[in-house]
């Protein structure tokens, strides 16, 4: 076994976690003693890669600029001892999948022989893109509004929309260039926790509840995918058929008042109306049956005129008679008078 260096003697190890695009990641670095003696006023100095940005430093660490500081003066690391920080680093959501981060650091302390250590990794991104898509309709169209929202943590790139309407589309976005039913949207780089909204309006070929389906993709890895697709139902009534309005009569004759309406009331019956009656009860021979003809309002007036007149005239007549009547018996009287006299 080697013997320990004679004095202190510093070694410097870093790690650097996997990097996320738009997330923290974690800069360790580990300062070991590997002398016999203490190493007094150890300085930790760390050049951080132009795409991270530092977080919350621990105690006894600060900043300027992108170099990060910690120990001096008051920091001893014994022999066999070592000392570590965790620094928090911090890299920007745009970064492109695959981007290369190098650290930098180096230790010293007074009397100690010193070292220096570089840390790599590569950055990753991890977007998740989602797409709510809703629908309204009126005269015969349907209004589709379509949502995308990059929920991060790093910045969607070549996010793209997809919706086979089905449909002719009447109005079409702007970020949607094109003809046919198929609206294809190239919206771009979508940050993190930004939405963009697309509204278009379609004129469907059918009646009824229509249900459409739209996509959405980008360029990055997701995780998550399955709110990458949204539908939405619309129902679409039938158009109304025209209203025909009712034709009206050349010439409409004025309703009669009620008292030409009703019938008059039948005369009580007499002994030649009962007779009549009798006689009336046989069925007359079929070649006397005539169809009947509608009533109106002016046959009821005429009839009724007619039985009045008729009513007139059998009292007229019975007037007369009974007056004769009375006369030829005063005619009587006097004569019978006249002969018992003589």
């Amino acid at each position: 076994m080697d013997p320990s260096p004679i004095g202190p003697s510093l070694h410097l190890t870093g790690d650097l976690s996997p990097v996320v695009a738009g997330t923290e990641s974690r800069y360790t670095l580990t300062v070991t003693n590997t002398g016999d003696q203490p190493a007094d006023g150890v300085i930790v100095a760390a050049l951080l890669d132009h795409n991270a940005t530092p977080g919350r430093l621990p105690s006894g660490c600060s900043r300027t600029g992108r170099t990060i500081t910690c120990g001096g003066p008051g920091l001893t690391v014994p022999a066999g001892r070592g000392v570590t920080y965790e620094l928090p680093i911090t890299t920007d959501p745009a970064l492109r999948d695959g981007t290369t981060l190098t650290h930098r650091a180096h230790v010293s302390a007074p009397g100690a022989s010193g070292d220096e250590s570089q840390s790599t990794a590569q950055a990753m991104t991890r977007a998740d893109v989602e797409l709510v898509k809703t629908a309204t309709t009126g005269d015969g169209t349907i209004t589709y509004t379509l949502t995308v929202t990059n929920r991060g943590p790093s910045q969607a790139t070549d996010v793209t929309v997809q919706d086979p309407t089905g449909a002719t589309i009447a109005a079409r976005p702007a970020e949607c260039p094109g003809d046919g039913p198929t609206l294809s949207c190239p919206i771009g780089p979508l940050p993190p926790n930004e939405s963009r909204t697309l509204t278009f309006t379609v004129t469907p070929s059918t009646t009824g509840v229509v249900r459409n389906c739209a996509t959405v993709s980008t360029g990055d890895r997701e995780e998550r995918t399955a709110d990458n697709r949204s539908c939405a139902d619309a129902l679409v009534e039938p158009a109304p058929s025209p209203s025909k309005s009712p034709k009206k009569s050349r010439r409409e004759e004025p309703e009669a008042p009620l008292a030409e309406a009703l019938p008059p009331e039948p005369a009580p019956p007499t002994a030649q109306t009962g007779a009549a009656a009798d006689r009336n009860d046989v069925p007359p021979p079929a070649h006397h049956l005539s169809p009947e003809l509608p009533l109106t309002g002016a046959s009821f007036w005429m009839l009724g005129l007619g039985v009045a007149v008729l009513l007139a005239i059998g009292l007229l007549v019975r007037y007369f008679s009974r007056r004769d009547d009375r006369r030829d018996d005063r005619h009587d009287e006097h004569r019978a008078e006249t002969g018992q006299e003589s």
